[in-house]
């Protein structure tokens, strides 16, 4: 299980993980959308060579040989992206032992290493990914420009080649009407805000990916720190918010909050887009202290481990219905 929602990080009660991606190509080699398969299978080759020799095990996970549930269950984990889920070009992903980073190959850049921690935590997956992507570039012949810098698939991501991303739970924001302005102030600082798998994804359960549009011109720690910033002003605001429903609508939100606990702790069916609802109101609830008796990882637990591949794939039910009755056994055994 990926220590992202199992295990606790800085102000959890507000954001989720943090992950930082980058995004490298290989000199000489067609870039993905351009490659034959005899090409992706060399740069699997090279990888295969390089990572074979660092000090920090990983685990190889062919993702065309997968059924589909347990592709999507590591979408669901976030150790893969769904377009590499959908590829069907020779591809693979490694996951460290550690489940701290994982390296997509042939997705939409030759190689995207990814570390995502729980929590706020970018300077302890700047300095993870740092020492993984050093490792590979003294092994590899990444394709650079003198002026540009890292050459990818994306004009948005030549340059350092970095996304640094937070998973935020705002439902405060999203319950006083403050969204649309928050969201758009933070366009024009260059941030973009998604669903929870990212890019072409919808928010659910008042979570969203908010992470910096481009990487030209700034470097690894500018980009960190810029988006930091700006991340700990949401979190500043979501709080504030969630202190002034609180005093406005007092009883009637505790209210709202028992109520969805209590059904997330009886229910017999629970459709996935319920629990995510259900889910983001007991979250608030801890937030302003009106449930004490369960914490965050047991939250994020739940989120991922009743989300549908994860039931699908872990215990093979054969309907909607048989995944349902399934998802609320699960949840009700983890309160």
């Amino acid at each position: 299980m990926a220590k992202w929602f199992t295990d606790s990080g800085s102000q959890n009660d507000v954001v989720l993980s943090t992950r930082i991606r980058l995004a490298r190509n290989l000199k000489g080699i067609a870039f993905p959308g351009k490659m034959t398969d005899d090409d992706a299978l060399r740069v699997i080759s090279l990888v295969d060579s390089a990572l074979g020799e660092m000090n920090y095990t990983f685990t190889k996970i062919d993702i065309p040989s997968l059924a589909d549930a347990e592709k999507q269950k590591l979408v669901e984990e976030r150790f893969i992206s769904p377009a590499i889920a959908k590829s069907k070009q020779p591809c693979v992903a490694y996951i460290s032992e550690d489940e701290l980073v994982s390296i997509m190959v042939n997705e939409e850049d030759h190689i995207r290493i990814q570390c995502i921690y729980p929590g706020f935590e970018a300077q302890k997956a700047l300095e993870l990914i740092g020492r993984v992507d050093d490792y590979l570039s003294e092994r590899l012949d990444y394709a650079m420009h003198e002026k540009y810098g890292y050459l990818t698939s994306c004009l948005t991501n030549v340059g350092t080649g970095m996304r640094i991303s937070y998973m935020l739970h705002l439902p405060a924001t999203v319950m006083s009407g403050a969204a649309d302005s928050i969201f758009a102030t933070l366009g024009k600082l260059g941030i973009t805000v998604r669903g929870m798998y990212g890019e072409g994804t919808k928010s659910v359960g008042n979570i969203f990916q908010i992470s910096n549009q481009t990487t030209l011109g700034r470097s690894e720690n500018e980009i960190a720190s810029a988006v930091s910033e700006a991340i700990s002003s949401v979190i500043a605001k979501e709080r504030e918010l969630q202190t002034k429903l609180s005093e406005k609508n007092g009883i009637v939100l505790e209210d709202k909050i028992l109520r969805s606990y209590a059904i997330l702790k009886s229910a017999r069916i629970m459709q996935s887009k319920e629990m995510m609802e259900l889910l983001s109101d007991v979250r608030l609830g801890l937030s302003l202290g009106f449930i004490d008796d369960t914490d965050y990882t047991v939250l994020n637990n739940i989120m991922i481990t009743a989300s549908p591949a994860h039931i699908s794939a872990d215990l093979k039910c054969a309907t909607a219905t048989d995944r349902d009755v399934t998802r609320a056994e699960m949840i009700r055994k983890a309160f």
